[in-house]
């Protein structure tokens, strides 16, 4: 479902301009929202999210699904492929090379409309411990990056060829990690896997742990 994109030099965020726009009835399922920069960019958990000129800035209005934000993952990760690097995708929604983040994913709903949020550093890393393409030698174009990205994200995948690309691309799987969720205490464990939910399976000393949603960190062993 190919529609309109909405450029602007300068938002918020592009998830915010996509709310605005659906409110007005100007923004449906398959349209893009783009900007050169935001001033109030974020992650998961309202985490900053630095967006000078020069990345990738957008929002993708999409029809819902159950593994929404694993496809993602996978549809970015395809699209940066195309241009020479090999990114990998850590739970639940980070676009990583070398340990370091390239880019990050964030899916929201507006009814039954899902805006799938998409950052990716093209030729500045602002955060530390973030990368770039161009540091790694890839120059990309921002708006052929965008069509790329786009095209995956259309592309008809059974949702278990989704969970085997985003398992074969994982960095998480088979690490210890802890994963923070809310007011609880934090997890500890082995990441084992990926159900059919698209929940991170946990292995903890009181069994398999199925985590749908948290904040997840690489500890500094891999696990047994």
């Amino acid at each position: 479902m190919i529609g309109e994109i909405h450029r602007f030099d300068t938002v918020t965020s592009t998830q915010e301009a996509a709310r605005l726009l659906i409110s007005e009835g100007r923004a449906k399922a398959g349209d893009v929202v783009l900007a050169d920069s935001q001033t109030a960019g974020r992650g998961r958990f309202g985490r900053e999210w630095r967006s000078p000129i020069g990345g990738l800035y957008a929002t993708f209005l999409l029809e819902d699904g159950t593994l929404l934000p694993l496809s993602a993952g996978v549809a970015v990760a395809l699209a940066l492929e195309r241009f020479g690097l090999k990114p990998g995708l850590k739970w639940p929604n980070d676009i990583v090379i070398d340990k370091k983040k390239l880019g990050g994913i964030i899916v929201e709903k507006v009814g039954d409309i899902a805006l799938v949020g998409i950052g990716i550093n093209l030729s500045t890393a602002p955060l530390k411990g973030s990368t770039c393409a161009l540091e790694h030698g890839v120059m990309i174009d921002r708006d052929t990056l965008l069509e790329a990205i786009r095209a995956e994200l259309e592309a008809e995948r059974e949702e278990g060829e989704v969970l085997a690309s985003y398992l074969s691309r994982s960095v998480t799987i088979g690490l210890r990690i802890s994963v923070k969720r809310g007011n609880l205490p934090p997890l500890f464990g082995i990441a084992r896997g990926i159900d059919e939910e698209g929940r991170l399976l946990v292995e903890t000393g009181l069994g398999i742990v199925p985590i749908s949603s948290g904040d997840c960190f690489h500890l500094l062993s891999r696990g047994g």
